[in-house]
């Protein structure tokens, strides 16, 4: 028999067991999932769960969107990229650790309240504590961190400069060392409206799971 499970995002890691750390909240286009098991890689499906160093690799037409489970964090990944997941659990929730290897990403962050959020790419390092950024990187141009809301500090890897990163302002990162900030030019920021999302608007997921009694159940999250 089938049962209906109304839940919150909060206990969804109860549903899809240990190790899940992010669900699938949006996939179209070419998307596929690199399974951190190293089990062959499959098509990003509306929700699959995530798993600590899963990776997101999203085609010329692709387009995804994950959400940690503890807090609703919402990580947006643009055409022609590649994000590794990242999550470890504590008794404050999930700390996450995520890499942009290249491309796009849009990530809104929730305030982390004692838990870390650190974004890396071939280039950078930023931390983040609960913010609005858009993120542009190349491994070999290096990249662009566009602070839209709060603050994040950004810190070079080849020379370990820092500088924080207001409201307003991007930080540019360069391979050779390079580590600048300016004023944002609007032009700069990269279209992540044509995904279909309207502010504050409830969104609702359903799929089925197969419970450890061979159960179907289905499962349903608002968020």
């Amino acid at each position: 028999m089938k049962k209906i499970l109304i839940i919150s995002i909060i206990l969804f890691t109860m549903v899809l067991g240990a190790g899940k750390v992010a669900i699938t909240v949006k996939s179209s286009g070419t998307v596929n999932h690199l399974h951190s098991d190293k089990s062959p890689t499959t098509p990003l499906k509306l929700g699959t769960g995530l798993a600590d160093e899963d990776i997101i690799r999203t085609g010329q037409n692709g387009f995804a969107v994950a959400m940690y489970l503890d807090d609703k964090t919402a990580i947006k990944i643009r055409e022609n990229s590649e994000f590794l997941i990242g999550g470890t659990k504590s008794e404050n929730g999930i700390n996450k650790r995520v890499a942009l290897n290249y491309g796009t990403m849009a990530a809104s962050v929730s305030k982390q309240k004692g838990k870390e959020f650190i974004i890396a790419t071939p280039t950078s390092v930023a931390s983040v504590k609960g913010t609005d950024i858009v993120i542009i990187s190349d491994p070999v141009l290096g990249d662009l961190f566009i602070t839209l809301v709060g603050s994040i500090v950004v810190t070079n890897s080849t020379t370990g400069d820092s500088t924080t990163v207001g409201a307003g302002e991007t930080a540019t990162s360069t391979a050779d060392g390079g580590l600048d900030v300016t004023t944002t030019d609007e032009d700069d920021i990269p279209d992540f409206d044509g995904d279909g999302e309207t502010s504050g608007e409830l969104h609702e997921l359903r799929f089925e799971i197969e419970d450890p009694d061979g159960n179907l159940k289905e499962v349903i999250i608002q968020y």
